[in-house]
């Protein structure tokens, strides 16, 4: 089915709802999971940590930040 959201945008979507749902993962895990390359998990994770989105763990993990939306939400 076929969306007007950007593939980058749909793939950030999906990594963070495996990350909800299935709490901190690696790079191989979310690749293993999203059925996606590792090299693109990679990449999209740095990004989405970059915007606040997601956090690296200990062990190579990533996982949601949620301290993130609450500080961008009270910074306006």
């Amino acid at each position: 089915m076929p969306t007007d959201e950007p593939p980058s945008g749909r793939s950030d979507r999906e990594i963070l709802e495996t990350l909800t749902d299935g709490g901190p993962m690696t790079i191989s895990q979310l690749a293993d999971r999203l059925a996606t390359h590792p090299v693109t998990i990679e990449r999209r994770c740095r990004e989405l940590q970059r915007a606040g989105r997601v956090r690296r763990c200990p062990g190579g993990t990533f996982a949601v930040d949620d301290s993130g939306g609450e500080t961008r939400a009270t910074g306006d």
